[in-house]
């Protein structure tokens, strides 16, 4: 993965706003020795030690025990930053896929690059004033959940807390730039002006960025309901806070995979149309002109106008074949496999599973 911030392309770049306080941190961990997947590795572990390392001095759990729950959320701290380093690298990867297609100077598609990787620090500030809220309101309808317990000691207590604020505001954060980088990528298929009905590549740029958040958005869900039935085995029942958290994550996962390719599916759409009409329009004239041979009795002249008529047929017919789908049929199925399954065991869960209790 590579930073937007430290790029030397974007260093040439006159900003249209200084990068986040996050984008910051993302690139101070590309600076370091080895892999960035190696420090949020190292990361997730040293919040499973300190959750865990703290319940086991008050005595909320037996020594040398974990606790599947709270493995969820000591990953979950970290989940998130992890997540957006990874789709900013990926949608970096798609807009060089979709440069032939966009058919921008260079100015204008370093700018895009970095509005599409770069989070504003406004954006960071609104994001976290409005995620708190939600934080405070998922604290207080299951502390529990949380790992905030009456047997816990206060320390312990306040590091959940902090750390289901942290999960909760980083979490909503990334929801909040998967629907920010859903417009921008709406309007970077808008502004396209060289799109190729035979480049298939570049019509599927996107359709990698978007498949990758939407599974990002419901993994954490898939998870916790994956260990809870391992667990208890059924499937539990969370805050009416939570219910509503879930249900939002899942409309907006598959928001996030589809609506900002429906633009390219109309382009696409529209490109096809055109480029049938002109080839009727071509066959419709070679037509006219070998009847006016016929009628005129000039056979002789009318063998190149049957192939050349031959030839738009074929053209017709592989125009009609050519997929108007901004994605591939693999990665389409990868997303109803990735992400219905987590809305079924979500449906379940909250209508279902109470009259099996």
């Amino acid at each position: 993965m590579s930073s937007a911030v430290d790029s030397p392309k974007s260093e040439k770049l006159v900003q249209p706003y200084p990068p986040s306080f996050v984008d910051r941190l993302m690139a101070w961990i590309e600076r370091l020795p080895g892999s960035a997947w190696g420090f949020y590795l190292l990361a997730s572990v040293i919040f499973v030690a300190l959750g865990h390392g703290l319940r086991w001095l008050d005595g909320s759990i037996e020594t040398g025990t974990f606790d599947p729950f709270r493995l969820i959320t000591d990953f979950l701290t970290i989940y998130a930053l992890a997540i957006l380093h990874l789709l900013n690298s990926t949608a970096r990867r798609s807009l060089e896929e979709f440069r032939s297609a966009l058919g921008k100077p260079e100015a204008e598609y370093e700018k895009l690059r970095y509005e599409l990787t770069t989070l504003s620090p406004r954006f960071v500030y609104i994001m976290t004033g409005i995620a708190l809220p939600f934080a405070a309101l998922s604290i207080a309808g299951d502390p529990a959940g949380w790992g905030i317990m009456d047997d816990s000691s206060l320390v312990t207590n306040v590091f959940s807390a902090l750390q289901a604020t942290l999960s909760t505001v980083s979490f909503i954060g990334l929801i909040s730039n998967a629907i920010r980088q859903l417009r921008l990528i709406n309007t970077i298929h808008k502004s396209a002006n060289n799109i190729s009905l035979y480049e298939s590549h570049s019509h599927h740029a996107f359709s990698r960025l978007t498949v990758r958040a939407a599974i990002a958005l419901v993994f954490p869900i898939y998870f916790y309901s994956f260990v809870v039935f391992l667990q208890i085995g059924r499937l539990g029942t969370m805050s009416a806070v939570d219910n509503l958290l879930v249900l939002f994550v899942i409309l907006i996962s598959a928001a996030v995979f589809i609506l900002p390719l429906l633009g390219m599916r109309r382009r696409l759409l529209d490109e096809k149309g055109r480029l049938i009409n002109e080839s009727n329009r071509k066959f419709e004239a070679t037509a006219r002109i070998l009847h006016e041979r016929v009628e005129a009795e000039e056979f002789e002249k009318t063998g190149v106008l049957q192939s050349t008529m031959t030839s738009l047929l074929l053209e017709r017919e592989t125009l009609k074949k050519i997929s108007t789908w901004p994605w591939e049929a693999e990665t389409m199925r990868g997303f109803l496999s990735s992400v219905g399954l987590p809305i079924l065991l979500w449906f379940i869960t909250t209508y279902l599973g109470r009259f099996f209790q």
